[in-house]
């Protein structure tokens, strides 16, 4: 794969798909369909700091995700 298609798929499908999961995911975050969304969207973005080396919001996103879990298996 071609150093530009990398980048944009990288911009788009991360960047772009997981703000927009993030933005859209509280508005319906008491349906499983809305947890599943905010995972998503968390794991996507988690991608975005490991590669800006922002390890501190990478463990909060780890902690979200297991959040949203812990939430989705006690509902």
């Amino acid at each position: 794969m071609k150093f530009l298609d990398k980048k944009l798929l990288y911009k788009v499908f991360v960047i772009y798909i997981g703000t927009i999961c993030m933005m859209a995911g509280p508005f319906v975050v008491n349906t499983i369909e809305g947890k599943i969304i905010c995972i998503a969207g968390l794991a996507l973005l988690t991608v975005q700091t490991q590669k800006t080396k922002s390890y501190n919001l990478s463990l909060l996103n780890a902690v979200g995700i297991c959040g949203y879990i812990y939430s989705i298996i006690t509902q």
